[in-house]
């Protein structure tokens, strides 16, 4: 189990966004999980409406061994968000790190993106973006439970 919360309140844009995204997943094999994610993401900007979206978001991962407790992992994700009046998708590489605390308790780092992520429209052309990094300086940080 792992997930994701965040807020933000940005006083320069007037924007404020929230996200909340559990996930949970099973081994599959010694070194390979799958999983499955579902969040709810709301962003205000000024005085306008909040928009809000649900995502469904199905994973796996791949583990490499470095050694008894350090690996390093590839996270495959499409995910697929609901707008009122749009719908989000895409596909995502991530690599990351996993740190074993415990058998039960693991500290891990995600570090770059490769994808392509798009929200179409009810009506009009969808509107995608590409992501090709590997950032050393932009690194998200989690603690994963297992049970």
């Amino acid at each position: 189990a792992l997930g994701q919360l965040e807020f933000n309140d940005d006083e320069a844009s007037d924007t404020s966004t929230f996200g909340i995204m559990p996930v949970v997943g099973t081994f599959v094999s010694p070194s390979v999980t799958v999983g499955l994610g579902v969040g709810y993401s709301s962003v205000k900007v000024a005085d306008a409406d909040a928009v809000d979206a649900v995502t469904v978001m199905p994973l796996a991962r791949k583990y490499w061994n470095i050694n008894e407790k350090f690996y390093i992992f590839g996270q495959a994700d499409v995910p697929l968000t609901f707008y009122d009046g749009a719908t989000g998708y895409g596909f995502n590489l991530r690599p990351g790190v996993d740190f074993f605390v415990s058998n039960v308790l693991t500290l891990e780092a995600t570090f770059g993106q490769f994808g392509y992520n798009a929200i179409s429209p009810d009506e009009g052309d969808a509107v995608g973006t590409t992501s090709l990094g590997f950032n050393s300086m932009d690194v998200n940080f989690g603690i994963k439970l297992l049970f």
